[in-house]
């Protein structure tokens, strides 16, 4: 079974700990050393698409680029756990 179907049969709770997991271990130390971070704030299953809500904190809030480290983070999940992941800064 691949990563991706494990993380299909998971519960939510379950998902959100991985997701947590996988910014923790891929992506926060990226951001960290650019003087940035961010929350995970909420994961929501809605429509057969599962909502990843994140704050950038730090030096990420008036970036230029937030947009683009959005987008990676996105593809970052969904290459790693579910094409159907989005996600969405607040």
């Amino acid at each position: 079974m691949t990563e991706q179907e494990k993380f299909q049969q998971m519960t939510i709770v379950q998902k959100i700990n991985t997701i947590d997991k996988v910014l923790e271990e891929n992506i926060r130390d990226f951001l960290i050393k650019d003087n940035g971070d961010m929350d995970l704030i909420d994961v929501v299953e809605k429509n057969n698409l599962l909502f990843v809500y994140i704050e950038f904190q730090g030096a990420c809030v008036s970036c230029a680029s937030a947009g683009g480290t959005q987008a990676s983070i996105e593809n970052i999940l969904q290459r790693m756990l579910a094409p159907e992941i989005r996600v969405v800064s607040i």
